[in-house]
C-alpha cells in the first residue's frame, strides 16, 4: 500500500474515532443542558451564574481546545515524527507553575463581574469565582497534555479519554445539584475533569526518555491563540453582550447557542482537526477544499432546518421542569436568528486551519495584522452598544452577526497567506 494510501486510511479512522466520540459528547453534552434547563431555566440565578462563567470561559478559549492546537500541535506533531521517545518532563513543570497564574488572573478578572452583578448571596458567588477558576485552570493542564496525545496521532485514546470526562461529569450532574445547587454545576465538572487527569494525562507524566520536549511562554502567541479559536470567542463574546443587562436573554442565548453548536463541535472541529494535522507534515490542497466544501454543505443543512423546526426542536430538547413554554419561543427566536451566522463560522473555521501549520515565526508576524482588524472590530462594536439604546438581545444578535462576517474575510487573508508561502 502507498504511503499516501495510508495516511488516507489512517485519516478515515482518526475521523471515525472522533466522529463517534463526538457523538457521545454531544449525547451527554444534551443530556447535561437538559438537566440544567430542568432545574434552573431561564432563572435569573443560572444567568448570573452564566454571565460569571463567560469570564472563566473567555480565558479557556484563550489557552484551550483550537488555539492549544494552533500553538502547539505542529511543534509536538514534528517531535514525534523524528522520534516515537519523548521526555515530557519540562512540559510538565511549565505546565504546573502556568496552572497556578491561570488561576489567580481568573479570580482577578471575575471579581468586577460579581460586583457588577451585586448578588444577594456574596459568598456563593466568590465560591463559583474558585471553583471555576480550578476547572479552567485544570482543562489547561489536561488539554496541554491531550494535545500531544493527537500530536503522537493517538486519536482513539483522545477521543476516549474526553469523552470519559464529561461522560463522568454528566453522571453526577443530576445528584450534585441536588446537594449544592447552582455549585453542584461547577463541582460535577471538576470531577469529571479529574477522572480524566488521573486515568490519561497521569501516565504521559511518566515519559522521561527520549527527545526532550520544552514548553516556553514563547510557545504560546496571543495572536495566534485568538484567530485558533475564534468562533468559540465569538460566541462568548455574544454570550456576555445578551447577559449584560443582568438579566435572562444570556440563558436563552446559550440555550440556543447549544444547539447551533452540534455541527461545529461534532463534525467541522473533526475535520479541522485532522486537516492540522495532515498539513503539518504533508501540504495537501485537496483536502483544504474538500473540507471547506463540507463546512457550507453542513452550514445550509443547519440554516433549512433550525428555520423550519426551531420551536419543535427546542420544546422536544428543553422543555419541561423549570423551563417553560416561553423559554421555548424566546430561544427558538435566537436559534432561528443565529443559525444565519455559523455558515460563516463553519467556514472560517476550516479555511483557518492550513495558516496554522506554517512556520512559527513566520505565523506570529502575519497573525499580528489578522488579529488586529478582530479586536478593533470588538472595540467598535462594544463602543456602539455603550452609545445605542436598542435592546440587549439586538445588541448580542449584531456581536455574533458582525464578527462571523470579519472572521470570515479574515480567513480568507489567512488561506491566502498560506498559498503563497507554499508557492
Amino acid at each position: 500500500m502507498s504511503q499516501k494510501s495510508i495516511l488516507s486510511s489512517k485519516s478515515v479512522i482518526d475521523f471515525v474515532y472522533m466522529f463517534c466520540s463526538n457523538i457521545l459528547k454531544k449525547v451527554f453534552g444534551f443530556v447535561r443542558e437538559i438537566i440544567l434547563a430542568y432545574f434552573f431555566g431561564s432563572s435569573i440565578l443560572y444567568a448570573n451564574y452564566l454571565l460569571l462563567k463567560t469570564v472563566s470561559d473567555f480565558l479557556s478559549q484563550l489557552t484551550l481546545g483550537n488555539a492549544l492546537q494552533a500553538n502547539l500541535m505542529p511543534k509536538f506533531t514534528k517531535l514525534y515524527a523524528k522520534s516515537d521517545l519523548v521526555d515530557l518532563s519540562e512540559v510538565f513543570i511549565f505546565s504546573k507553575g502556568f496552572v497556578w497564574k491561570l488561576f489567580l488572573f481568573s479570580q482577578v478578572v471575575q471579581l468586577p463581574i460579581i460586583w457588577y452583578i451585586s448578588p444577594d448571596n456574596l459568598y456563593l458567588y466568590i465560591s463559583l469565582s474558585i471553583f471555576l477558576g480550578a476547572v479552567m485552570s485544570a482543562n489547561f493542564f489536561n488539554s496541554i497534555f491531550l494535545t500531544i496525545l493527537q500530536s503522537k496521532g493517538d486519536f482513539k485514546k483522545h477521543s476516549i479519554a474526553t469523552t470519559l470526562g464529561l461522560f463522568v461529569s454528566t453522571l453526577v450532574l443530576y445528584p450534585f445539584i441536588l446537594l449544592f445547587n447552582v455549585i453542584g454545576v461547577v463541582f460535577s465538572r471538576l470531577f469529571g475533569i479529574l477522572t480524566l487527569t488521573i486515568k490519561y494525562v497521569k501516565p504521559l507524566l511518566a515519559e522521561r526518555e527520549g527527545l526532550k520536549a520544552t514548553l516556553t511562554y514563547s510557545d504560546f502567541n496571543l495572536s495566534v491563540m485568538i484567530l485558533g479559536n475564534f468562533a468559540n470567542i465569538i460566541m462568548l463574546l455574544g454570550r456576555f453582550v445578551a447577559g449584560a443587562d443582568g438579566g435572562n436573554e444570556i440563558a436563552f442565548f446559550t440555550y440556543s447557542v447549544v444547539l447551533l453548536n452540534v455541527l461545529l463541535t461534532t463534525v467541522i472541529i473533526n475535520v479541522n482537526t485532522i486537516v492540522l494535522k495532515i498539513v503539518s507534515v504533508k501540504k495537501e490542497l485537496k483536502i483544504i477544499l474538500f473540507s471547506s466544501f463540507i463546512a457550507v454543505v453542513l452550514g445550509t443543512i443547519l440554516i433549512l432546518v433550525v428555520n423550519s423546526f426551531s420551536i419543535e426542536i427546542v420544546g422536544f430538547i428543553f422543555e419541561r421542569g423549570a423551563f417553560v413554554s416561553d423559554d421555548t419561543l424566546q430561544t427558538a427566536s435566537y436559534l432561528k436568528s443565529l443559525s444565519w451566522s455559523f455558515i460563516l463560522i463553519f467556514v472560517a473555521s476550516t479555511l483557518f486551519q492550513p495558516y496554522f501549520t506554517l512556520p512559527q515565526v513566520y505565523l506570529k508576524e502575519k497573525s499580528k495584522y489578522l488579529a488586529r482588524p478582530f479586536i478593533l472590530s470588538v472595540v467598535l462594536l462594544s463602543t456602539y452598544f455603550y452609545f445605542n439604546d436598542e435592546s440587549i438581545k439586538s445588541n448580542s444578535l449584531l456581536m455574533i452577526q458582525g464578527l462571523s462576517c470579519v472572521s470570515f474575510v479574515l480567513s480568507a487573508f489567512a488561506f491566502k497567506n498560506y498559498y503563497r508561502y507554499e508557492n
